[in-house]
């Protein structure tokens, strides 16, 4: 067990997108399972969910591409914790190139509540103090404080979005990933970058998994774009690429 989580890995065939480079909601997936399996190494991951009814849900998260990597290209996922209070947890990700240089830097804001009340939950003390906090630098030291402001009223009529029964995860309820894919779903259908270099999300509301499908609007503005996902007239949602 150690403070950073190392996952070395390669771009697979399955999670490249058509113009041959990893998808967004790929690149996604890699960082939750690096999260998973180094809180799993302390009893804080996907393992609680099963001997505590204890799981994290993301709540925000900001993440930079400088470059989007290509089919069979070796990467080196790290993930470190920058600490636990009360039931916040706070996670840096970073993605590697073969020559070390970064090509994804990523802050990210947890809360650990209980499945069985959907209400949240402080983390076990023994557990938070027994979780070591990583020596890497925080990407974004003012995520938490980041102002999110959904499209205007009058901005879109929405893409909508269609959901699947795999779209849906062990905690019941649609998986953070998938909000990404939405998004850029709605970014192709609206003839606007698909692969952006920037993308800031907050989650506002579940998503359940007897929904069939999401709402996404869309607001371009001079130096990004302002999305909202919304479900049976909720806002779930927040967010900005560029």
């Amino acid at each position: 067990m150690h403070e950073t989580l190392v996952l070395d890995t390669t771009v697979s065939y399955r999670d490249v997108e058509r113009t041959g480079v990893l998808s967004l909601p790929a690149a996604f997936k890699l960082l939750q399972e690096a999260a998973i399996r180094h809180a799993d190494q302390f009893d804080v991951g996907a393992r609680a969910m099963r001997t505590r009814g204890e799981s994290w849900i993301l709540s925000r998260i900001l993440v930079r591409m400088e470059r989007y990597p290509a089919y069979e290209e070796p990467l080196r996922v790290e993930t470190w914790s920058t600490g636990i209070r009360s039931f916040k947890g706070f996670r840096e990700f970073r993605l590697h190139d073969r020559q070390g240089a970064t090509i994804l830097s990523g802050s990210s804001l947890w809360l650990y509540v209980s499945l069985r009340t959907k209400a949240i939950a402080r983390v076990p003390r023994e557990l938070a103090d027994a979780f070591p906090v990583g020596p890497g630098a925080v990407f974004c030291p003012d995520l938490e404080q980041l102002a999110f402001a959904a499209p205007a009223a009058n901005a879109s009529t929405g893409t909508a979005v269609t959901l699947r029964y795999a779209d849906v995860d062990g905690n019941g309820h649609l998986n953070n990933t998938v909000y990404v894919e939405c998004v850029q779903t709605a970014l192709a259908r609206a003839g606007l970058p698909a692969q952006p270099r920037q993308l800031r999300l907050k989650y506002q509301k579940e998503i359940p998994a007897t929904a069939d499908n999401v709402t996404v609007r869309l607001e371009p503005r001079t130096d990004a774009t302002t999305f909202s996902i919304e479900h049976a007239g909720s806002l779930c949602a927040v967010g900005e690429v560029a």
